[in-house]
């Protein structure tokens, strides 16, 4: 009860904390996800689109900034005059004494004031204008608002915390690459500065993230110390003082890890190692174990996921070593000539890659049809009701339908000859969905089949109609630069993006069970720009396509031929 008080009062601090950075308050800790209106750092595409409107405004502000320096040049030449004239006499009797020092008196507050009336004049109403200019083109052009910087900084916590980055080379602008990468490291054009790092803690406090939170505010510090004046230390000192005290409280109360906490296997405080130096040597020493092709709980799904996600190997090398890539044809004539490239990438549950399946054009084409659709992507909810917005996807979605474009006819009729299954009508699989990725942008460890309650009533009559999602078609429509994987923590398997390559899988068995060892996520963005298409194929209507077996947990086999 004592900790649970002393928790609430750090908490109520922290957010009076938050608000004295400046950048606003960051949601409540006690939330397991933001709830976002439309929002714009989870779509590169949108940010793009940012870029160009941030210079409109400039532009903006770079004409008034002239006319304003024209007008502050006649005020600045009325007061350098008046300084020049009464420094050469001693009282206001010697000036006015000679005729014509008088008359530049009265000629300085008639014709000359009037000029700085009026350039006074003119800039109040122009500052008045261009307020309301800009204040207008913002609204109309959708600039983002709170919860994007929001949303942006929990995306930064995160990236640091799945990809562990280096606190002092993120905090410079550094980010180093992952196992895809073709550059090792990338350099952002400005570095994040005292207050920066001190707001993104705050965030990986009230997220939870009390091991990030102390190395946020460590980075905040050495900012300071390095010569930034943007923020006090003191403030930093008050931070990183309750974020250790909460850090060390919470590993030693509650564990290391959590669902909706992470502290580092050691205390952060010298003396409460010391005096439990034996418990916390043994959690420091523990060693990860790969927990495949069986139920995980949610941490260790969530470990799997980021291992995976960082490019660590988990499949033995005896099941890596059945994997092949080959050629297939099912003696279809348009594939005799030019066979499907299929790589093995699992066979427990069966995934393949299929590369080169579409072409640039056709990729181009996705996107340009997809781009101005773009919405917030939704998840099932958690009680199974509905979709939401949350952090657990972060991107932006279209629907495309075959009637959209001649092109998305034909690329169907391309996955029928290579799947094997029906795609185009209605009741066979669902319309493309295409997806942008923004800062960070993620999609958190889920099945793809949707059915999963066993009375066929709690569904409408559409669903029963069509059936659960058999199997799923991703292409990526793009390489990403760093980051960005799609992974399968029970089958410990990483697909790193391939421009014009498609994943495939079946989600259920062919009794119609959904199998859980398809339970995959996509990895956070690292750097770049991550477009996808899925097409998910529906069950009902393969009946002589997709056969039933023989058992409940018959498996479908990919590709043959």
């Amino acid at each position: 009860m004592g900790s649970h008080v002393i928790n609430k009062r750090i908490m109520r601090q922290l957010i009076i904390l938050t608000f004295a950075v400046g950048y606003g308050a960051t949601e409540n800790s006690d939330l397991p996800s933001l709830q976002l209106s439309e929002d714009l750092f989870s779509s590169t595409s949108k940010l793009e689109g940012l870029v160009a409107k941030e210079q409109a405004v400039v532009q903006m502000l770079e004409m008034y900034a002239a006319e304003t320096k024209a007008h502050l040049q006649t005020i600045e030449r009325y007061i350098k005059e008046y300084k020049l004239v009464i420094s050469g006499v001693s009282s206001a009797h010697n000036l006015v004494a000679n005729p014509i020092d008088a008359y530049m008196l009265v000629k300085r507050t008639t014709v000359e004031w009037d000029g700085v009336e009026r350039a006074i004049y003119l800039m109040a109403n122009r500052s008045r204008g261009v307020f309301d200019q800009v204040l207008d083109f913002r609204h109309d052009q959708f600039f983002p608002n709170q919860e994007d910087l929001n949303g942006a900084a929990i995306a930064l916590v995160r990236l640091h915390d799945t990809y562990r980055l280096n606190m002092t080379d993120l905090a410079n602008g550094i980010l180093k690459g992952t196992p895809s990468s073709k550059t090792d490291y990338f350099h952002s054009q400005q570095d994040l500065g005292a207050r920066d790092c001190l707001f993104l803690g705050k965030h990986a406090f009230n997220r939870g993230y009390f091991d990030t939170a102390v190395q946020w505010a460590e980075a905040a510090i050495s900012k300071v110390e390095s010569g930034d004046e943007t923020l006090g230390k003191r403030e930093i000192l008050s931070f990183l003082d309750m974020a250790v005290r909460v850090h060390d409280e919470t590993l030693e109360r509650r564990g290391p890890l959590g669902a909706y906490w992470q502290t580092n296997p050691v205390p952060i405080d010298k003396h409460l190692r010391n005096i439990h130096k034996e418990k916390y040597s043994t959690l420091a020493k523990s060693k990860f174990i790969p927990k495949l092709w069986r139920e995980q709980t949610d941490d260790e799904e969530t470990e799997h996921y980021e291992r995976l996600c960082r490019g660590e190997k988990m499949l033995p090398a005896v099941v890596e070593a059945k994997l092949f890539c080959y050629h297939v044809t099912r003696n279809h004539p348009y594939l005799l000539l030019q066979p499907l490239k299929v790589e093995e990438t699992s066979r427990n549950p069966s995934i393949v890659i299929i590369h080169d399946l579409l072409n640039d054009g056709q990729l181009t084409k996705f996107k340009e049809l997809a781009e101005p659709k773009l919405h917030s992507s939704r998840h099932k909810s958690s009680n199974g009701q509905g979709f939401v917005k949350s952090m657990i996807r972060t991107s932006k979605n279209a629907w495309l339908e075959e009637s959209d474009d001649p092109m998305l006819s034909k690329i169907s009729k391309r996955i029928t000859t290579a799947t094997g299954l029906l795609v185009q009508e209605k009741t066979s699989a669902e319309d493309y969905q295409v997806a942008n990725y923004g800062i960070g942008g993620l999609y958190v460890t889920h099945t793809d089949h949707l059915m999963h309650n066993p009375d066929p009533n709690s569904y409408g009559p559409w669903e029963r109609l069509i059936g659960d999602r058999l199997a799923t078609l991703m292409v990526y429509l793009t390489d990403v630069e760093a980051g960005g994987a799609t992974v399968f923590p029970r089958a410990g398997v990483t697909l790193w993006p391939e421009k014009g390559a498609a994943a495939f899988w079946y989600n259920l068995y062919r009794s119609g069970e959904g199998d859980d060892n398809t339970r995959h996520g996509a990895c956070p963005v690292l750097h770049g720009s991550k477009w996808v298409s899925n097409k998910w194929i529906r069950y009902n209507d393969q009946f002589l396509t997709a056969q039933c077996g023989l058992h409940k947990l018959d498996k479908y086999r990919l590709m043959d031929g």
